[in-house]
């Protein structure tokens, strides 16, 4: 009959005999269950705010079907439909231009204002 000491108390007396090791599995497996549901919150709510950066083109391809309906249905004329789509087709391509050619900017740097002459004396 060998016992682990822990402290002053044996794993027996700690675990087996007072009735908390199935309270303490019970709260295990709470915890499991709450941070798998909170990883999954997480991955969606990440996964939901980087489709949103692509956005510009579906939200443009929408707007090129909403206008299509309005020219079938004769609420724009041929000349409103063409200026509405070569508008919403240059926003779109001047967007994707612009994600290809980040602008780059340059930090100031303390350099920037030490005059040549200054760094000789």
């Amino acid at each position: 009959m060998s016992t682990l000491i822990l402290g002053q108390l044996t794993l027996g007396q700690t675990l087996g005999q007072s009735g908390s090791l199935p309270s303490m599995l019970l709260w295990i497996l709470v915890l499991i269950v709450v941070v798998g549901i909170g990883g999954f919150v997480i991955m969606n709510l990440r996964r939901r705010m980087l489709s949103q950066d692509d956005s510009v083109s579906t939200g443009s391809s929408g707007l090129l079907d909403h206008l299509h309906q309005m020219h079938r249905s004769g609420e724009i004329d041929d000349q409103e439909f063409a200026n509405a789509r070569n508008a919403i087709l240059r926003k779109v391509q001047d967007d994707m231009e612009a994600r290809k050619n980040p602008v780059e900017v340059k930090k100031p740097s303390i350099l920037d204002h030490v005059d040549d002459s200054d760094l000789l004396h």
